[in-house]
C-alpha cells in the first residue's frame, strides 16, 4: 500500500461528512474514502502562498487631549459625634 500525503483519520473524517451529505446511503463506503482521499491529497498539493507584502508603517496617533475638569465636587459633610444629652 502507498502511503498518502494525509493520514487515515483525516481521510476518515472527511469520508464521514461526504457520506452525511450524499444523505447516509451504504454500499458507497469506498467511492466516499477515494473522494476523500483526493480532496485531501489535492489541498495538501497545492504550492505554498506567497509571502504577504509587507505592511505600511502605522500612522502615529495625534495628542490625546485632556479631559476637562471644570465640575467641581461638594465637600463630604463631616462624621463628627454628636454631644451627648443633645
Amino acid at each position: 500500500m502507498t502511503s498518502s500525503p494525509v493520514d487515515d483519520g483525516q481521510i476518515r473524517e472527511a469520508a464521514y461528512y461526504l457520506w452525511l451529505d450524499a444523505g447516509r446511503p451504504e454500499g458507497r463506503a469506498l467511492e466516499h474514502w477515494q473522494q476523500a482521499s483526493d480532496a485531501l491529497a489535492a489541498t495538501k498539493a497545492k504550492p505554498a502562498r506567497k509571502a504577504a507584502k509587507p505592511k505600511a508603517a502605522a500612522k502615529p496617533k495625534s495628542a490625546a487631549k485632556p479631559k476637562a475638569t471644570t465640575t467641581t465636587k461638594k465637600p463630604r459633610a463631616s462624621k463628627l459625634a454628636k454631644p451627648a444629652g443633645i
